[in-house]
Parts: structure tokens; sequence; C-alpha cells
């Protein structure tokens, strides 16, 4: 299979990765209980042997496409008892595939256990591919301490399978079948050019481009409980919308209301979430990690908040009319287009223009099926617990701050990631607080609505 030329939406993050801003994301596991290193590092072994993405670099010197170099014998230095930022996550720099892989691994020590810490480019894989690797690691530590129960074994995954990981299920006759539902998509392309969307805010001095924020990354985090968890998903089916639809709306509403408290912006400008969707089928549970994601954009002015049963309503409709013509392959096409254009993908992630205000990445529940004994909800592997998950997704140029939701042990966690050069430290903590509440809020009123 290798060498593997690069699919259309990895060469767009090998394109828009640059030493400033890192395209990559960082993952944490937060253990209660202190992770055995032999069976660990045995554990992690297997995983990147069984996630081929997780060892290989591209070659870019080739006329042809950039292929992917599989290297069979590598693996990554974990780092124990590294050192922190004041975030409590190892500094993570800037990966160049073309020298290594796009993986590091660090652990650090807590008094009552420890914390695993990957970084994984994204180029390599999307958020739900690597929680495949996690899945693998989980089974993989607690079968090196000779635990066979309920599991004996790591799931079979078939490799062959990465060929398809750019649009799976895609296949000729579907293509042509939907091409004319494209041309739909592809109108909409128009708009995203005719709207000029506006960044969160403006860096107040140049950004050094050759080295990422001094502290980096920068997540900051809310949960909501388990009934409030509930009572989201009781709110989403009573409106007869999706859990996104919800959370896409509150975080409009959110934006408007902290710009206006911070006296930025106008009512007529124009902002955008980039919002990522998952191509995999059902049939694509065996597929090592990879990329097999594409993004739709949702645009709303500032003066149509005043209406949030409105807005909420359009971005249904919006949403909706995605799937039902399957215009989530409308991003893929477009990058393939520009591919064949000289010079097409590195204009498409030109520095100078705003691509989208902020990204919401809903996950939904990770780990779900993870075949492992769980207390309270949480996996149990071996003599450790996964306690909590952060997953810190990249920004770009222009994109100050992005947002990941996603389930674990029956509560929903919205983590940001934030760029300090551009939001300081208690203007980003006012954002994230200020979506919280607008959630909870909107959690109420549907409650005091049936009261």
């Amino acid at each position: 299979m290798f060498p593997l030329p690069l699919t259309c939406f990895e060469e767009y993050m090998l394109h828009d990765d640059r030493p400033a801003y890192p395209m990559n994301g960082v993952f944490r596991l937060r253990f209660a209980g202190h992770l055995d290193r032999e069976a660990f590092e045995a554990a992690l072994a297997s995983a990147v042997q069984r996630h081929p993405l997780l060892r290989a670099t591209i070659d870019r010197k080739s006329k042809r496409r950039p292929r992917w170099i599989d290297h069979p014998d590598w693996l990554p230095t974990v780092q124990w008892q590294a050192e922190t930022n004041p975030n409590g996550l190892p500094s993570a720099t800037h990966i160049d595939l073309t020298q290594e892989p796009g993986t590091r691994v660090w652990i650090v020590d807590r008094e009552d256990g420890h914390d695993v810490v990957l970084q994984a480019h994204h180029c390599c894989t999307d958020a739900i591919g690597m929680s495949k690797v996690f899945e693998d690691l989980l089974i993989g530590y607690a079968l090196n301490q000779g635990i066979t129960d309920p599991v004996d074994s790591l799931p079979e995954l078939a490799t062959n399978r990465l060929a398809g990981r750019g649009a799976p299920g895609l296949n000729a006759w579907k293509f042509l079948r939907m091409s004319h539902k494209q041309a739909i998509g592809l109108h909409g392309v128009r708009k995203f050019v005719m709207h000029s969307a506006v960044p969160l805010a403006q860096a107040d001095a140049d950004i050094d481009e050759t080295v990422p924020p001094a502290t980096f990354p920068n997540p900051q985090a809310f949960d909501l409980n388990s009934n409030e968890t509930k009572a989201l998903i009781g709110t989403a089916k009573s409106q007869k919308v999706t859990v996104n639809d919800l959370l896409a709306r509150d975080l409009f509403l959110a934006i408007g209301t902290w710009r206006k408290a911070n006296n930025i912006g106008h009512d007529r400008d124009w902002l955008r979430l980039s919002v990522p969707m998952n191509l995999r089928t059902p049939n694509d549970q065996s597929m090592p990690m990879a990329n097999s994601v594409s993004m739709f954009f949702l645009d709303r002015q500032p003066r149509c908040f005043s209406d949030p049963s409105r807005l909420l309503k359009g971005i249904y409709r919006q949403t909706q009319r995605i799937k039902r013509l399957e215009l989530q392959y409308t991003f893929i096409f477009s990058l393939g287009l520009s591919r064949r254009i000289p010079g097409g993908l590195s204009r498409t992630t030109a520095v100078d223009k705003c691509q989208s205000t902020s990204c919401l990445s809903n996950l939904g529940p990770v780990l779900a099926r993870t075949p492992l004994p769980r207390h309270e909800g949480r996996i149990v592997s071996g003599n450790v617990t996964l306690e909590e998950l952060d997953f810190v997704i990249p920004l770009r140029p222009l994109l100050n701050a992005a947002f990941c939701v996603y389930t674990y042990a029956g509560r929903l966690r919205v983590l940001m990631h934030y760029d300090p050069r551009t939001i300081a430290e208690d203007c980003s903590s006012g954002l994230l607080e200020t979506y919280a509440h607008q959630i909870r809020q909107t959690i109420q009123q549907n409650m005091d609505s049936f009261s």
C-alpha cells in the first residue's frame, strides 16, 4: 500500500501547517492511578504497529503528489516525568512531517495518577481516528497486565481500508449519482467567497511566524454534569433539532454577546463557524486511524441574533439540507479542484484572509463502545481508571479560538483552545463562560416551558 498518496484533505492540512500555528491535535488521557511503564510502552508499540500513519513521514520531493512513506520499525520516544506549561501540558512544538513522523508522547506525573499526552499531526488523523488509538492503548494496557476478561484481544483492523480514507463509502457509481447535488454544493461555495468572515479579535502586535505561543497549547474547558447533559439532549429532542444545532446556535449567541461586551465589530459582520463532519460509514469501524472528515460552514450576522428561535431553525434547515443532499462531500470536492490548479491549495490556506471566525467540532460520545469494565461510567484498564479526556484541536491564522465538544462517562465537555497572542486569558475565559451560560440558559428555558 505504501508509498500512499495524500488525500485532498491531508494535503490541505499539510499546506495549512506552519511553525506559528502547528496543525496538530494535542490529546490528554487523565488516569486515576499510576501506569505500569512496561505495560504501557508495550501497548503503545502495538498501537503504532496497528496504525501506520502514526509512524509515517511525507515525501514532497518528487514531482508527483506528496506521498506517505511507512517506517515499520519506528517507535516514538516516551518522555516520562515530562515538564509542563502552566496549563499542565508539555510544550507541543511544530512537527515537520518530511523529517519525522507526526506522533509525540509524554507522561506527566501527578500525586494521584498519570496523564498521557499525545501530539498528532492533523495530516495523520482527525480526533475520531485518534480515539481508535486510545481504545488500543486502553485494551492493550489491560491485556499486558494479564487481564483477559471481558476482552482477550485487540479489535481487528483492516489496513486496506486506508486506501479509501479520504471519502469512505464513495465509489464511482455513487459519485456519478450525486454529481448534480454537488453542483448545488459548489454554488454554496460562492457565498463562502462573497462573505468576508471576521476573526474574533486582531493581534495587537506582529506575530512571530517562527514559533507558536510561549505557552502552547492553551486549553480551557467547562463540563455539564450528567443531569445537565441529559437535559441538553432532551432540549434538542423537544425542539426537534440536533444537539449540534443547539450548540452551534448557542456559540453564535455567545460570540455575539462577548463581542458586544468587548466592543468588537459591528452587527453586519459575517461570523463563520467551520463544522467538521465525520465521513465514516458503519463499515469503516475496522479502518485504522486516519482523517475521514470534511467540513461545512455556517455564516451568520449578529443582527440576526435578536431572534434565537429563528436562528436555530435556520441552522437546522441548513444542516438537514447538507445531510439530505449529501453536501458533506462538497468541501472535499472543492479541495480536489483547488489541487488541480497550480498553487490552488496554497491560496486556500493563505494567512491574510480569515477563513473562519471559530470552529465547532462535536465528536459525540467518545470511547462509548470500548469493551472494558467501567466505574461510574469511566473506563477501568488494569490498575488505572480513565477519569477524563482532553481533545485540543488546532488553530490557524485569524482563527483565535476553536471549540471541541464530546461526551465521556455521561458528561458533556466543551474544550476551547485559544490563541493568547490575540485574546488575553481573562478575555478568553469570558468567552467560554458566556458560552457555558448560554447553553445552561437554553436548557433552563426549555425546562421552564414544561413547568
